[in-house]
């Protein structure tokens, strides 16, 4: 599912440093700029004429070189309850399908054609499972992960997501670590903030955003909204800036 998109030069101070886990991908096409991405894995300096996916499980960062900002077309993609542990680099041949659908996605975002963006993502998703880019999730967990996608405004109890996947709490927890990459509090607390986002994004307030999400708190939400996302509801409500 098409969350966000855009093309962009990114101003001066982007910076992406993902602690937790988003639980979407971002997904670059990239034209120039010199930006450096990081994770536990590797780190690598973006190239021209390359097509990145982004982890969804996680975490990672990238910096750029103010001098000579990122230039690119992307997306968010929602791709649960599928996911993706590490980086995804191809190199897109000129003329070639991919090169096509991709300069086709950025002409119809400049012309703000919505219908055609999402029609053209779907494409994209399609292209990707097609691939085997995404990996599907863990067969022992796969019930549990839609689970949560489908109660993320409920209480979701660890002791009810390990006894749905049929294991004792302790290993249950280190199975999810180890499949998902983070731990289930971790995975929550990614879907609900992507959640979130949607909800203001669409103009919800930001009461109706932390209830829709599972919280009645609003310092509670205020607080893991600005942990997870770097700014607080009412500012990203307000601002609605979308980056990449």
């Amino acid at each position: 599912m098409l969350l966000e998109y855009d093309n962009t030069t990114c101003s001066a101070c982007w910076r992406i440093d993902e602690k937790i886990p988003t639980g979407y991908c971002r997904v670059y096409y990239v034209y120039g700029g010199e930006v450096h991405y990081a994770d536990s894995r590797r780190q690598i300096r973006l190239r021209p004429g390359t097509l990145y996916v982004f982890p969804s499980a996680s975490p990672y960062r990238m910096r750029q070189n103010a001098a000579d900002p990122l230039r690119c077309t992307f997306m968010h993609i929602d791709v649960s309850p599928s996911m993706v542990a590490k980086l995804i680099e191809c190199r897109v041949e000129e003329n070639g399908f991919l090169w096509h659908l991709l300069h086709a996605l950025a002409a119809a975002i400049g012309k703000k054609d919505r219908r055609l963006v999402y029609a053209l993502a779907e494409v994209f998703e399609l292209y990707v499972v097609e691939h085997r880019l995404v990996a599907a999730p863990v067969h022992p967990l796969s019930d549990v992960l839609r689970y949560i996608a489908g109660h993320i405004g409920e209480n979701i109890t660890l002791g009810r997501l390990s006894a749905m996947a049929g294991y004792n709490e302790q290993y249950f927890v280190r199975l999810f670590r180890r499949s998902v990459g983070m731990t289930p509090y971790q995975y929550v607390i990614s879907l609900r903030m992507k959640e979130a986002r949607l909800q203001l994004t669409k103009g919800r307030t930001v009461t109706q955003a932390a209830e829709t999400t599972g919280y009645r708190d609003i310092k509670s939400f205020s607080r893991a909204f600005k942990k997870g996302v770097g700014t607080t509801p009412s500012a990203f409500r307000k601002g609605n800036t979308v980056l990449p």
